[in-house]
């Protein structure tokens, strides 16, 4: 968007404000304003028509058609302040269920016959999406959230999963468990191709897909928790009813997440678009 910065210093110089003056009335840093007219930073929508109203301009005076197409693309997705809550609030939720999930397996640490230390499976994959989730939040609370870091934060998410998946079945000599883990690591690569497909490319792109996708993953991770929490009630197993909510509590979050981002970015595709 370096025409944007081009088009904004032309203006303000012409009504001869400063970048300070501009960055108090908006309420924002004068280096803000620094990065907006250097290129490097996008302002939301919100604050650009503030912006086309201070300045005494029209917002299509700022924004050339080319500039709406890639202000949907590299703006932040949420810029709604409840919605920014919201999305704070799932990736919170993920990332403490994540978190508490890795310190469980933390203390579950024993010992072998060999004196070599025996673990969890899950925990190196509980610890990788620990660490995405925390990247994730701290990304949200500066609002760096736009279309490439959510499709590359998705990538991470259904890529552990994923390969979780292809290790399962290797490990597995058949039966209905290799079928079940086959069926869904199959699904969780649709997951992934279809979050790619969606937030990386710079079209308007049907949603649809990837709401039914994301909608089946989360029915199916449902069930098996729930086959989860039967097993952990009748066995009396604290830390397999542990491991099942928190495990779901996480993965939830983040698919509802994924719906409500993939919904904001449709729809500001569309109204940039038009």
């Amino acid at each position: 968007m370096a025409e944007f910065g081009e088009n904004l210093k032309n203006v303000r110089e012409q009504k001869g404000y400063t970048q300070q003056t501009l960055a108090d009335h908006l309420y924002v840093t004068r280096q803000a304003v620094s990065r907006w007219e250097g290129g490097s930073r996008y302002p939301d929508l919100m604050t650009a028509k503030k912006m086309a109203q201070f300045l005494e301009v029209s917002l299509d005076e700022l924004l050339t058609d080319d500039d709406m197409k890639l202000y949907a693309q590299k703006s932040v997705i949420i810029e709604n302040s409840t919605s920014k809550r919201a999305q704070l609030m799932l990736l919170g939720l993920a990332f403490m269920s994540m978190l508490f999930l890795s310190i469980i397996q933390l203390t579950s640490f024993t010992f072998g016959h060999d004196g070599f230390l025996v673990y969890s499976s899950d925990m190196p994959k509980c610890f990788l999406l620990t660490l995405l989730l925390g990247g994730s939040m701290i990304a949200a609370l500066f609002d760096r959230l736009n279309a490439k870091i959510t499709a590359l934060i998705y990538s991470v998410y259904f890529g552990i999963s994923l390969l979780t998946g292809i290790i399962a079945i290797a490990s597995l000599k058949g039966g209905m468990d290799t079928l079940y883990f086959i069926g869904t690591t199959l699904l969780t690569l649709l997951c992934l191709l279809f979050c790619i497909r969606f937030f990386a490319g710079k079209q308007v792109t049907c949603p649809v897909p990837l709401y039914i996708t994301s909608g089946i993953y989360g029915t199916i991770g449902l069930i098996y928790s729930f086959s989860g929490f039967i097993s952990s009630i009748l066995k009396r197993d604290a830390y397999l009813l542990m491991d099942c909510v928190l495990s779901l509590v996480a993965n939830l979050a983040m698919l509802a997440l994924l719906v409500v981002m993939t919904y904001a970015l449709h729809r500001k595709r569309k109204l940039s678009a038009n």
